[in-house]
Order: C-alpha cells, then sequence, then structure tokens
C-alpha cells in the first residue's frame, strides 16, 4: 500500500473519557508522522459493532482506539487488519508504577466514609454500575467477591445498570446509590474537569490493575508509518512540546505494550463468566 497522505483516527472512548485526551493523541500522532491527521469521537459504543461498518475492513481508519473487552474479542475473532500498537498511555495513579493500566474504584460520598469503611460494610447496600460486561464497572467487582469475600453475586441490596461510568459517579454524588465501580481514568478525568468535587468522593477499595485500552493499527497502515507513531507515542514525555499538555491531562508517558498485558482481564472473565450482578433482599 503507498503511504497515506492523511490519517484517520476513530476513538470508541468517548462516552467516558473526555475527547480532549484523544485531541492529544491525534495532535503526537500528527507531529510524528508529519501527515494531517483527523480524529472521529464515538461516543455510542466500545467499538466496531455489527451490523455497522467495520473501520478495519472497509479502510475508513488508520488508528482505533477501543475498549479493551473489544480489543479481546477482535483478537478472539482472528480479525485479519486488526494490529496492536506497540504503546500505550499511563494514565496517573498512586498504583500504575509505570505501567499502562487502571483501576476499579469503589467509590462513595465522602460525608459516608466513617459508615461504609470496606466492601464488607456495603453488603446490601444500593448499588450501580456501569453495564454487565465492564470488567471494572461489574466483572473485577464480581471476581473479587468470589475471591475475597467467598460470595456470590447476590451481595447488594437495590441494583441500577447505569449505562456508563459517568452515569454510575453522578448517581453516587446524587444520592441515587450508596455505592459504585467506576473506572480510575474517567474518574481523574471526571474530578480534572470539576476541580469542585474532588473531596466528594471517597475509594473504599481499589481493584486491579487492569489493562489499559489499547490503540490498534489497521494493517493496511504502511509499517514505516505505524512504527514513528509507536515511537512518538514513546517518547512524547521526553518533549518539551508535550510535557505540560501531558501534566494537564494527568498522562504519566506511553509505555511499551504487547498482547501479553491483555490476559489479565481474560482472566478476570475466566473468573467471573458464570456469575451475574443480582439484586439480593436482606
Amino acid at each position: 500500500m503507498a503511504a497515506p497522505r492523511r490519517l484517520r483516527v476513530l476513538s470508541y472512548m468517548c462516552q467516558d473519557i473526555p475527547c480532549d485526551i484523544f485531541y492529544f493523541f491525534r495532535d503526537v500522532i500528527e507531529d510524528a508522522t508529519g501527515l494531517e491527521t483527523d480524529l472521529i469521537c464515538e461516543n455510542r459504543f466500545s467499538g466496531p459493532k455489527k451490523p455497522r461498518m467495520d473501520p478495519f475492513e472497509e479502510n475508513i481508519a488508520d488508528i482505533v482506539i477501543v475498549h479493551s473487552t473489544d480489543y479481546l474479542r477482535l483478537k478472539e475473532e482472528n480479525h485479519p487488519k486488526v494490529e496492536l500498537c506497540g504503546a500505550a498511555p499511563v494514565h496517573a495513579h498512586k498504583g500504575v508504577d509505570g505501567k499502562p493500566v487502571y483501576f476499579s474504584e469503589i467509590i462513595i460520598l465522602s460525608a459516608d466514609k466513617e459508615k461504609y469503611k470496606s466492601m464488607k460494610e456495603l453488603k446490601g447496600c444500593s448499588w450501580a454500575y456501569s453495564d454487565d460486561k465492564s470488567v471494572s464497572g461489574n466483572l473485577v467487582v464480581l471476581s473479587y467477591l468470589r475471591k475475597s469475600q467467598g460470595t456470590n453475586a447476590s451481595y447488594f441490596g437495590q441494583i441500577i445498570r447505569s449505562g456508563s461510568h459517568l452515569n454510575s459517579i453522578k448517581m453516587v454524588q446524587e444520592h441515587q446509590v450508596v455505592a459504585a465501580a467506576v473506572d480510575s481514568t474517567v474518574l481523574a478525568n471526571y474530578l480534572r474537569q470539576h476541580p469542585e468535587h474532588v473531596e466528594t468522593f471517597t475509594s473504599v477499595v481499589t481493584l486491579g490493575p487492569l489493562p489499559v485500552y489499547p490503540i490498534l493499527f489497521n494493517k493496511a497502515l504502511p509499517d514505516e508509518i505505524k512504527d514513528r507513531i509507536t515511537s512518538g507515542l514513546l517518547s512524547a514525555h521526553e518533549s518539551d512540546k508535550w510535557i505540560h499538555k501531558m501534566e494537564e491531562l494527568e498522562i504519566e508517558r506511553f509505555a511499551p505494550v504487547s498482547p501479553d498485558l491483555y490476559r489479565m482481564e481474560q482472566q478476570i472473565a475466566e473468573v467471573s463468566k458464570d456469575m451475574k450482578i443480582n439484586m439480593a433482599y436482606y
């Protein structure tokens, strides 16, 4: 394939993570390649969904950013045109240790922190989760309940599927539920945009680590361009041009990544595969 004159980035992560994160990715990619780069932000889906057009097969995107679960699905399907980029973002969190991972934060209102000091006190309480298939919003919680609490999924009281991590945060904030499991990156970006709420929430339990959302290449993209993009991302934290923007967005750096990172998600899915989040009555 001839070298493209323009690059197209498609992000499926914009339901929960602010688009300014991906504007930054676009700018680094454009700088690294010297090619004008466009960004499409999709806020309805977490990855390519049938019967909608496949961005890889239809060649409508060169770089695609998806939820990790969707990457694993595409990998399991042996999608012929999907290739993992060798760089992934490290979002600031006390537990990342320079790795491209994130966590599930079990949040409550700080006003309730003396009443709910651990997961044990949350038994029978109202609970919000983003989606049944969400790793940080549901599956890692089910896995934790099985392995650490010796219980099944019928642990909480009123259970509400919120539809997104942002909705789960707002449900706790508005007293609709006592607690929720939310993506640590989503929570951090919400608090970055709403500093007045920094003291509003307390994390009772931090679960993880979990593999961060991957950046995928369309295999039709020439290797030279893929190499430039990967190198540009991995060195961004060393550039005076980008360092202040990275600090503003709370991105420590981009770190090397391989498919092995995503095995931890497969292990969590395996532990929780026969569990469902069910309401219990107390």
